[in-house]
């Protein structure tokens, strides 16, 4: 019996249990990445990413070939191609790994189960990370954690024998140059990181190697970080490159470099929290487009478009808001308290619903992971009700990490040769009307005050404390320890857990 492969967010050959197991059938295999409309189109993923996925298939395919085997693909909706499948080859098993995403795939997943089910076929999904479909209780996910990261890693076997290109449905090539043709909306980034397993496994191994012995000190600044921070968010994100692997190799890094066990400690629990907040997304997708704690709601009732379009295109007249969002047009990455910045200043400081922003980062991040990406968009704006409130002020950020100006010169060239003692306040300089910049879209400390109160008088009702209790017990441990260290952890974590 034929047995599919059917790839999405798991681009890779090394420790992967459907593919393991589609080989151990004994027969030829036939591996599929499907370009779906439906998912790709209208959603919150954009071009970055798919070009992205597109460097990843061609890496993948060439190594395909070396084993002997081929990769195929389609545009279409994944039913189609199971259909063909079917017509041609008769009955099939399919495997592939649990997609913990937003409610469009995990409807696209149901739809999956119940057409294969209607069929008599058999659906084999695996377990992705550290992350435990229907999970009764979060007592439990530290052990089923530790669990799965420390089963062996799954070999890649030496050959790969796949269906002939000439016996496939036409649907399927194996001409990957086919998805240049599909189109996805929003910007490729300029410069960044390109995708594949073997980029990941060289990025991975050089952090290992050296780069991560500045991890601790340059991991909140904007330029430093950039080098010393792993870079392993879209790797991990898009499969390139899997959780366990990341873990496991880590933890050896630990045991022969005590020196730099601090480092890695702290990256360590970067890996841990990732799938905590997957898991959060797991057990309630609809956290991608309802606040957790929906008393927050009331706050955030009038939209200002312009306000919004300024912050988004980094024309807000704050430097490092400005440079923050310029750089991830521009490569699709910041660090963590960039991150945590930006999402603060647009849903704190200026008060704008978290919804929209939170969408059109998505499409920004070239590391979006839906799990880790919604709960800090939450998290940051204060909606969950059982996470301190933060509400950072762009200037004083600046001015701690960023004393010279170096990463606000580099992304915002109309203030390169400006003094650097105004570089953080530009509009304080006798001749700011002649620069071509922006007056500064609000003022700081009273719109800040302002968000303060209101979010704080929220908080503290009797309906919001109701709300984030009952949240913390379904989304958070109940263990004494751990649930000191998730508040500790989640005050400071990012939506880029990886740096």
């Amino acid at each position: 019996m034929l047995h599919v492969v059917w790839l999405k967010r798991d681009l890779r050959l090394y420790d992967h249990q459907p593919l393991y197991e589609a080989v151990q059938g004994g027969e030829p295999i036939l591996p599929i990445y499907i370009a779906e409309p439906s998912i790709w189109q209208g959603q919150e993923l954009s071009a970055r990413h798919f070009h992205f996925v597109k460097e990843s298939l061609m890496d993948l395919q060439k190594s395909f070939r070396q084993k002997g085997g081929n990769l195929f693909t389609a545009i279409g909706e994944i039913e189609e191609v199971l259909e063909g499948i079917n017509r041609t080859f008769g009955e099939f098993i399919l495997h592939a790994h649990e997609e913990n995403g937003t409610p469009h795939t995990y409807e696209r997943d149901l739809r999956v189960h119940k057409w294969m089910k209607e069929r008599g076929l058999d659906f084999r999904e695996y377990q992705h990370y550290g992350v435990v479909r229907r999970l009764k209780s979060r007592n439990d996910f530290q052990a089923y954690w530790e669990q799965f990261m420390n089963k062996p890693l799954i070999p890649v076997s030496e050959h790969i024998t796949c269906v002939e290109t000439d016996k496939t449905p036409d649907l399927l090539t194996d001409q990957l140059e086919v998805l240049n043709h599909f189109e996805v909306g929003g910007k490729l980034i300029e410069t960044g990181q390109v995708g594949g397993e073997r980029r990941a496994h060289h990025t991975f191994n050089d952090f290992l190697d050296e780069r991560y012995q500045c991890y601790h000190f340059h991991i909140s600044k904007p330029m430093a970080s950039a080098e010393s921070c792993s870079r392993l968010s879209p790797y991990l994100a898009w499969g390139n490159l899997s959780m366990r692997y990341a873990v496991q190799k880590t933890r050896e890094k630990m045991d022969a470099s005590p020196k730099g066990r601090k480092h890695l400690k702290m990256f360590m629990s970067r890996l841990h929290w990732h799938c905590h907040f997957i898991q959060r997304l797991e057990d309630d997708p609809s956290i991608t487009e309802h606040a957790i704690n929906p008393a927050f709601d009331q706050i955030r009732t009038e939209w200002d478009e312009e306000a919004f379009t300024r912050w988004y295109n980094g024309r807000t007249g704050i430097p490092m808001i400005d440079a923050a969002m310029r750089a991830l047009h521009e490569n699709g990455w910041v660090n963590f308290r960039s991150r945590a910045m930006v999402v603060s200043f647009v849903c704190n400081t200026l008060l704008l619903d978290w919804r929209k922003p939170g969408h059109a980062l998505a499409g920004l991040f070239l590391d979006y992971e839906p799990g880790i990406h919604y709960s800090q968009i939450q998290m940051q704006s204060g909606t969950t009700g059982f996470n301190t409130i933060r509400i950072y002020n762009p200037v004083k950020q600046g001015i701690d990490h960023d004393p010279d100006g170096v990463f606000i010169k580099r992304f915002v060239p109309e203030l390169r040769a400006i003094p650097v003692s105004f570089i953080h306040q530009p509009w304080q300089l006798p001749n700011f009307n002649e620069l071509d910049y922006p007056s500064p879209i609000v003022d700081i400390p009273s719109a800040n005050k302002k968000a303060r109160d209101l979010l704080w008088s929220v908080k503290q009702t009797d309906e919001a404390k109701s709300t984030a209790q009952k949240q913390l017990k379904k989304h958070g441990s109940r263990k004494r320890k751990e649930k000191e260290r998730e508040r500790q952890t989640e005050e400071q974590l990012s939506l880029d857990l990886f740096e």
